[in-house]
């Protein structure tokens, strides 16, 4: 960016020397600089013969001819400009306002004419060509009439008269540096102002946004009176326009350096807003006599408010404000220059310097609203890095709290596995103590009393080996399914229900696969378990039936033929055989019913647990 701007800054310098005069470039071979002629004041449509007097160029006519307006004419004598007698050319850099040519008494230009409404041409070169059958070989006549309003500049800056080729590409170049660089910066900046006035639209709260909007587009479209040509605009409309949109655009600059250092004038700011918004039409309805006695006055005021512009960005540079955005030392540099280019144009509209184009501006303005956004961009990007920085900190800080609970759940986990460690040595400790311990503290008992046979001691010690091979088959990591557990019972507890002369029948949905972990299933066993042995043991049963369902929710009954739900209910309670069925249903988040297995004669329990399959998978 510091490049672009040093080359930009270039640019301004050869534009200045471009338009500084003619006189101190080195000029083609047969191109003479006219700077020495003879003026006359005269209404007269023809140059009259006498009153001639010596005017050397360039000429003001307010330093010249003070209060004077209307016609005046210039002559001077050049030699024949094309050795080979071809056509010719006129360059003027300035000339204010409307103007017409002759050469040898024959006229071959008229500047947008001479009798007609006033002309604007000082806002760009005028390039004339000279046909060869006006020139005559040896010296040849110019004459210029020129016609100066009352309430415009009027004036003449040296000529250029030279082969049309080397004029033409003279002229060519003034055009550009003038003109084009001017136009094309103004339309750069208008964009850059819609630009930016579109941003401040999605975040209005930042009115330094709007601000800036509102200048760069408000300057830039001001700054084409600077190379305006015409009259289609009325001459005094179009100067109320230039001379209070100044005021407005100064004051512009002023809002826009308060909120760009963060400060505010209430007061001061109103009243200087109702002042320069009412300055234009003030202007207009004074007339152009007024308006033309009241211009330095106002431009002095003008400066007053950019120089007041320039003090506010400078005390908050001085109070290191240009740390947060380093790019309003450009700004107050490029400020430095356009109130350079402002003081210049100032002084040729105070006569205190020669008659030119007073355009300085043109280059100024652009310079200033190119710091300008460079600014606004720094203040708008700075945002985005500073969201930037903090979405970093942000995932950073996230990245430590993922690292701290990664951490404190594989520390949960540890604590959960440990738990679940000792909840399942607790349970194992509890079943082995109430199944097998007890039984072999039985068998101990009578052994030591001599109360129980060595069959009955056989018998005790199967039914041990039975719990203890229950307990193993629900440790075992292979056997997850209920269906499996459940055929793993069959094959252990049938042969049983056979000796006592029982009949079963089974059931068992296995094409679709509930899964358990140990300490449920070995609960949801012993719910079976404690089922069967009441039939076994006190229902008198012949048959029973054993059956489960698969799904969710998934289903496992036990019924029976025998003695019926009151005489059952009767013989597990005192053994605590209902209690932990449901203890061991509620472990597992199921439902536990028992009703009468025939519902016409009220004979036979059946005992239904239903509950929500914690995982299902279909079986291939």
């Amino acid at each position: 960016m510091s490049h672009a701007v040093a080359r930009l800054l270039r640019r301004v310098l050869f534009a200045w020397l471009a338009c500084a005069g003619h006189a101190a470039q080195a000029l083609p071979e047969q191109v003479v600089h006219i700077a020495q002629t003879e003026f006359v004041k005269s209404d007269a449509a023809d140059p009259p013969q006498a009153g001639w007097q010596p005017q050397s160029l360039p000429d003001s006519w307010r330093i010249s001819r003070p209060g004077q307006d209307g016609y005046g004419w210039y002559r001077a004598r050049f030699p024949h400009p094309a050795a080979d007698g071809g056509m010719a050319g006129i360059l003027i850099s300035v000339v204010a306002t409307t103007y017409a040519i002759r050469v040898n008494g024959i006229e071959i230009a008229d500047g947008g004419g001479i009798t007609g409404p006033i002309r604007r041409n000082a806002g760009e070169p005028q390039f004339v060509t000279v046909p060869p059958q006006v020139l005559i070989p040896g010296e040849n006549l110019l004459e210029i009439r020129l016609r100066v309003a009352p309430n415009l500049r009027g004036g003449l800056t040296p000529l250029l008269v030279g082969p049309r080729a080397a004029i033409e590409a003279l002229y060519d170049s003034e055009y550009f540096w003038r003109v084009t660089l001017t136009r094309s910066a103004n339309v750069a900046l208008i964009v850059a102002g819609l630009i930016v006035g579109v941003l401040w639209l999605r975040r209005p709260k930042e009115s330094m946004y709007g601000w800036f909007a509102a200048l760069a587009i408000l300057w830039s479209l001001r700054n084409f009176h600077y190379t305006y040509t015409g009259s289609a605009i009325p001459s005094r409309l179009w100067e109320a326009f230039i001379l209070g949109s100044l005021g407005v655009v100064l004051l512009l600059l002023l809002l826009f350096m308060l909120r760009l250092t963060r400060q505010s004038w209430p007061r001061t700011e109103r009243a200087l807003l109702w002042v320069c918004l009412g300055m234009p039409p003030a202007f207009h309805l004074l007339g152009q006599k007024t308006m033309s006695e009241l211009r330095l006055v106002w431009y002095t005021l003008c400066i007053a408010l950019g120089i007041s512009a320039m003090v506010v960005l400078a005390r908050h540079l001085l109070r290191g404000g240009a740390q947060r955005n380093p790019g309003h030392w450009l700004i107050l540099a490029a400020m430095c220059v356009t109130l350079a280019f402002g003081l210049h144009d100032y002084a040729v509209s105070a006569n205190w310097l020669p008659f030119g184009a007073a355009s300085w501006m043109a280059y100024g303005a652009p310079l200033l609203l190119a710091a300008l956004v460079f600014a606004v961009a720094g203040e708008y990007f700075g945002a985005f890095d500073a969201v930037r920085e903090l979405n970093e900190n942000l995932e950073k800080r996230v990245a430590e709290r993922t690292a701290e609970l990664q951490s404190s759940y594989q520390r949960m986990t540890e604590l959960e596995r440990a738990a679940a460690v000792a909840g399942e040595r607790e349970r194992l400790m509890r079943d082995i103590h109430d199944g097998v311990g007890s039984q072999l503290m039985t068998a101990l008992s009578g052994f030591e009393r001599g109360r129980m046979s060595s069959e009955a001691a056989a018998e005790v010690l199967r039914q041990c080996i039975a719990e203890l091979r229950l307990v193993i088959d629900s440790l075992d990591p292979e056997q997850r399914c209920i269906a499996d557990a459940l055929a793993t019972l069959r094959y252990r507890i049938e042969p049983k229900l056979q000796a006592a002369g029982i009949d079963s029948d089974w059931e068992i949905d296995s094409a679709r696969s509930v899964e358990m972990g140990p300490g449920q299933m070995l609960d949801l066993v012993r719910i079976v378990q404690e089922a069967l042995s009441n039939a076994l043991r006190h229902a008198g049963a012949c048959r029973v039936s054993i059956a489960f369902a698969a799904g969710t929710p998934w289903e496992l009954t036990i019924a029976d033929d025998g003695c019926g739900l009151p005489a059952s209910q009767a013989a597990i309670a005192p053994g605590r055989g209902l209690v932990n069925m449901r203890r061991r249903a509620q472990r597992l988040d199921a439902a536990l019913r028992l009703d009468a297995a025939d519902e016409t004669t009220g004979r036979g329990l059946r005992v239904t647990v239903t509950g929500a399959a914690p995982s299902m998978t279909i079986a291939h």
